[in-house]
């Protein structure tokens, strides 16, 4: 059942239509009412009326009807026919066989009242007197008074309809209006003042909590924006750096591509990666690397024209556009000047000594090397792997050759997670000697890569690779637990009192379980306390002080000794040597290579031998490579070293072959 509507009206409209309905009907009301009761009420005033009439004529006729003066009857007829209601009179039985007198004025119709009466003079009958009354006369008198009742109805309604439509246009039409100019105001956002509301009354009261409510509206709308802005801005800017992001940079670049094609000239992308950025984040934690980060990212933008864009990719990495150049030459001058800008030491709040880090870029030019952004990206990226490949801190342009090369690193930071768990790797030995007479007195434990299709692989092809992807950890735990099955088998064979070096990653360094998975793998194989030293790189004493000197305390407590290796290469902490107090410095191959030979390495190796001295640290040459540089080193106080002169790293089986042939 489908249900009545109504039909749609406004407010003003509605408003209207009340007044008229509400004020117009009640007057149509009581009119029909006031004829319907009038005329009830004015019925018995009319037969009053006309009995005092008739009493009145009668008192008018009997003194000529007494005395038969026709003349005085006719004017007593005339004055008693002259009352407005009366329209006809007759006299009648004044003598017999006397006609009737009669004088009348009455219209047609059928709305005569007539009343008969007789004359009596002292009691006796002496005439019959008949009025006529005009039957209309009621509805005369009803239609008069209808008449003046109407016009003061409608004055009335006029009135009241004025009234009332003045007090709703004020008091409703006038505020409704001013609440919807004030919500299409809200609903457009547009500014503008409140009107002045009053407080009195139920749409004041509305009127000021819109304003509230506006206002509130408007401040969250401002708010709003605000977070849209800030979001937009977080969409399109790095939030650490400032610098923009990936997303902007690749708009940027299509607006620029295409004035790079209308104009007919090239464009260069700078893939930048920062070297050793992971360490300095895990030595000196993430606060620290995020001041480096931002340090950086002001240094790009100050070497970089206003022109050239940089943008940040996300953790170390870098993008720089450069939409005008002249060649590959200024491209590669660019990427010249951006290096060393990142080079230079940077100091860090709450860091002891300037932080220093590297940087490999790759340079891929537009459109040669690609010609939508991710192809561009993509071969700058395979240039910086170049350069990172061939040493860091250089800078490489892309060919295409470069993709076979980048191929086979992504294949083999796929294939380094499974080389453990997949036994594929190997543990070889280089034997320390006491020169000159090359008595065996431990061993560095080395490891290789037995990869399936590759071969033996050195550590030069994939710890790099390990240390980016974080698969050193596991291949230190590989290498750390078969060092110390190694060391355990040659004391049953009867080899006491050889030491075996581990290399040590800043990653497992600061692994807060290391020091106990050292102490259990100790205890697992049975390694005699003082039988294992764990080799450290002079980076990982760059760190927090107090944090190395927990981990030294754990490691020694478990009965292992350390050593400093490549020492030399880094940045010394002459105090972090003095609070770490390795047992043994190993001296950087750099510096043995051109032994006799180079004054300066000489100059360089005696002042580590002093200090070493003075500290009471013992040291280890590695590199030693010719009986020339054997002979300098003893002559020094060099005696142990270490190096292909005496033998290269090889298996635990050879390497027991050289105990037994150097024991022999």
């Amino acid at each position: 059942m489908t249900a009545m509507r109504w039909p749609g009206l406004s407010i003003r409209a509605t408003v209207l239509a009340s007044i008229v309905v509400g004020v117009v009907l009640p007057a149509i009301v009581v009119l029909a009412l006031d004829r319907h009761l009038s005329q009830r009420a004015q019925q018995p005033i009319v037969e009053r009326n006309r009995q005092a009439v008739m009493v009145l004529a009668n008192a008018v006729l009997t003194e000529p009807a007494w005395t038969l003066s026709e003349p005085g009857l006719r004017a007593a007829m005339q004055r008693v026919l002259d009352e407005p209601s009366v329209c006809g009179i007759e006299v009648l039985e004044l003598q017999p066989e006397t006609p009737p007198l009669r004088m009348d004025r009455c219209p047609a119709g059928d709305q005569i009242a007539q009343l008969e009466t007789p004359v009596l003079y002292e009691g006796q009958r002496i005439a019959r007197l008949r009025l006529a009354f005009d039957g209309s006369e009621i509805d005369t008198a009803l239609a008069e008074r209808r008449r003046i009742t109407a016009w003061l109805v409608a004055a009335q309604v006029g009135f009241g309809i004025a009234v009332l439509a003045g007090v709703l246009s004020l008091r409703l039409l006038r505020p409704i209006d001013a609440l919807k100019r004030q919500a299409g105001s809200l609903a457009a956002r547009e500014p503008g003042p409140l009107p002045d509301w009053r407080r009195d009354d139920e749409l004041g009261e509305l009127g000021h909590h819109l304003g509230s409510v506006q206002g509130q509206i408007r401040a969250l709308i401002d708010e709003l924006e605000t977070k849209n802005a800030q979001l937009e801005r977080l969409a399109m800017y790095d939030h650490l750096t400032g610098l923009p992001n990936r997303t902007l940079l690749r708009e940027l670049f299509a607006h620029e591509a295409a004035r790079a094609r209308r104009e007919q000239r090239a464009m260069a992308l700078l893939f930048i990666d920062l070297d050793q950025f992971k360490t300095v984040n895990d030595q000196l934690g993430h606060a620290a690397g995020d001041m480096l980060l931002v340090a950086v990212a002001s240094r790009l933008r100050t070497a970089l024209r206003e022109s050239d864009i940089a943008c940040r990719m996300g953790g170390d990495e870098f993008l720089v556009l450069l939409p005008r150049i002249d060649g590959w030459q200024q491209a590669a001058a660019t990427a010249e000047r951006l290096l060393q800008a990142a080079r230079q030491p940077q100091p860090l709040d709450g860091v002891a000594e300037p932080v220093r880090v590297g940087a490999s870029v790759g340079v891929a030019m537009f459109p040669a090397d690609g010609a939508d952004f991710d192809a561009l990206v993509r071969a700058s990226d395979v240039a910086m792997y170049r350069s990172k490949d061939t040493g860091r801190g250089r800078v490489s342009l892309y060919h295409p050759q470069m993709d076979a090369t980048l191929r086979d690193r992504l294949a083999l930071e796929r294939e380094i997670e499974a080389a453990a768990p997949a036994g594929q790797l190997r543990l070889v030995l280089q034997p320390i000697v006491v020169a000159p007479g090359g008595r065996i007195t431990g061993a560095e434990a080395l490891v290789r890569w037995q990869h399936p299709q590759r071969g033996l692989l050195t550590p030069d092809a994939f710890i790099g690779i390990a240390e980016s992807t974080g698969a050193i950890e596991a291949i230190g735990r590989w290498v750390l637990d078969a060092a110390c099955a190694q060391q355990a088998a040659l004391a049953r064979r009867g080899h006491t009192g050889l030491h075996i070096g581990v290399n040590v990653s800043a990653l497992q360094l600061y692994d807060p379980g290391f020091a106990d998975g050292v102490r259990a793998a100790m205890r697992r194989h049975g390694v005699a306390p003082g039988a294992l030293v764990l080799e450290l790189t002079e980076s990982t004493l760059l760190a927090d002080g107090e944090g190395v000197a927990r981990v030294v305390a754990s490691l020694r407590e478990a009965g292992v000794r350390l050593a400093i290796d490549d020492f030399g290469t880094g940045y010394s902490s002459l105090a972090a040597l003095k609070l770490v107090r390795p047992e043994w410095l190993k001296i950087d191959r750099s510096f043995v290579r051109d032994l006799p030979s180079r004054a300066d390495d000489c100059a360089l190796a005696e002042a580590i031998f002093g200090m070493a001295r003075a500290l009471g640290i013992g040291v280890v040459a590695e590199g030693v490579e010719t009986e020339a540089q054997r002979d300098w080193l003893v002559a020094r106080g060099g005696l142990v070293q270490q190096g292909f002169l005496w033998s290269r790293p090889v298996p635990a089986a050879q390497f027991e072959a050289l105990l037994a042939q150097v024991e022999a």
